[in-house]
């Protein structure tokens, strides 16, 4: 669980999670390394245009950031949809199936043929151990949300549960999936036998 109650507890689980030291985190910011620590030791405060700073430069929520939200993440553009979608991607142990429905007959959408996207996620993916939470977060966030759509619970209670199912699964860590550098030839030569196991396995 996130236990992060100030703001230097929080500034120094930031710099954790993105794997900074303290000089490099303070670097990144543009700020003074003394100033940092200051402000990870609660020795001192930052300026309202400091906090802003490390909000938009680590894409995290102000409001957490202050201690208003227990949300980390924020949502203000499709931008940050997207580099959470690839983030998601991105991420050892889940395995999205996206499929992207948009060739149409004649270019014309009806009732039964309309341009979609789905996103399938298998839990008992042996491969893929974390999809089995994923879809039991996604399963609590449905219900949690319908209930509140429908005026089955309050916004508080609302609050809460999202708070017991983030809290639940704060304790199980993710990483980051490895992309080996290759050369061009080596690169092209795992596409080529990608494309031949393709080939291969759909005429089988």
């Amino acid at each position: 669980m996130d236990n992060n109650n100030t703001l230097g507890d929080k500034l120094q689980y930031l710099r954790k999670t993105l794997t900074f030291s303290q000089k490099d985190f303070a670097e990144f910011l543009g700020i003074p390394q003394p100033s940092l620590s200051a402000y990870e030791n609660n020795r001192n405060s930052p300026t309202v245009d400091v906090l802003i700073n490390i909000a938009k430069k680590c894409n995290i929520s102000l409001d957490w950031l202050c201690g208003i939200s227990t949300s980390k993440q924020t949502l203000s553009s499709l931008g940050d949809v997207s580099d959470f979608l690839y983030l998601l991607m991105e991420t050892n142990q889940i395995k999205l199936n996206i499929e992207i429905h948009d060739h149409l007959p004649n270019d014309i959408e009806t009732e039964d043929n309309r341009w979609y996207t789905s996103i399938t996620i298998y839990g008992n993916d042996p491969k893929n151990e974390h999809n089995a939470g994923l879809c039991n977060i996604l399963r609590d966030v449905k219900d949690n949300y319908t209930d509140l759509e429908t005026f089955a619970i309050s916004e508080e209670m609302y609050e809460l549960s999202k708070e017991k199912t983030r809290a639940y699964y704060s304790s199980t860590p993710l990483q980051k999936k490895t992309v080996p550098h290759l050369s061009r030839e080596e690169r092209l030569k795992k596409q080529l036998d990608y494309l031949n196991k393709k080939l291969k396995d759909s005429t089988d």
